[in-house]
């Protein structure tokens, strides 16, 4: 279901550029890629003294734009997949995502995002150079969690024991991600842009910072 949402977003995005591609066309059209450290919430739940936390990561970001008007772009986008983790020791318990757990010995918990994309509009205002960027949409995003366990750990009811790997929750959804940024114009083809994102996976609150290099198409 996801993915037939994706494509059906995909093909209205590619439906705003004209068939009869003219160079007018073309200078509305950009491509942009870049770097993002992002920052997950998801597992900050993890409270005790014998509790390791990282919750960021830095991950590859590519959006491909189409200005319908100087200050307003229809913008689709992926996100490399990213990862945080978590690592507990000793006889920790506690609720994570609405279930609770226990520990015993060592367990090393992960979050591993599968590449998410994003469609939404952007506008940007400004004069010279320097221009305002503000952003919104829907981030569609797929997450597996993979404890890595030592000992026994106890989620939702269901023990894990010995020293083994294994995928413990699956789930994919979407939210709505907001963004607000600015971008500084080499030249009429090129840009850098540094924009802050927020949104939301599987209710954990998730940010970050991007740093893009921005291209016109001619």
């Amino acid at each position: 279901m996801k993915m037939k949402i994706i494509c059906i977003l995909l093909v209205s995005l590619i439906s705003t550029i004209p068939l009869a591609v003219s160079a007018d066309d073309l200078s509305k059209t950009y491509f942009s890629v870049g770097m993002m450290n992002m920052t997950d919430k998801g597992l900050d739940g993890l409270k005790g003294t014998g509790v390791t936390i990282d919750d960021s990561d830095t991950v590859s970001n590519f959006s491909l734009g189409y200005r319908v008007s100087p200050s307003l772009a229809f913008e689709g986008g992926i996100i490399s997949g990213g990862e945080v983790s978590a690592s507990l020791s000793g006889g920790e318990s506690g609720t994570l995502y609405g279930q609770t757990y226990s520990v015993s010995g060592t367990v090393s918990v992960k979050a591993e995002t599968d590449p998410s994309y994003l469609f939404g509009l952007k506008y940007s205002g400004g004069s010279g150079p320097l221009s305002i960027n503000i952003k919104a949409g829907q981030l569609f995003w797929d997450v597996d969690y993979i404890a890595s366990v030592s000992g026994t750990i106890t989620y939702a009811g269901t023990a894990y024991t010995g020293a083994s790997s294994a995928t413990f929750k699956t789930i994919d959804g979407s939210d709505p991600y907001f963004g607000l940024g600015m971008s500084y114009a080499f030249s009429k083809n090129s840009s850098i842009d540094l924009d802050y994102i927020s949104s939301e996976i599987n209710d954990s609150d998730i940010s970050g910072y991007s740093l893009s290099w921005v291209t016109n198409f001619w």
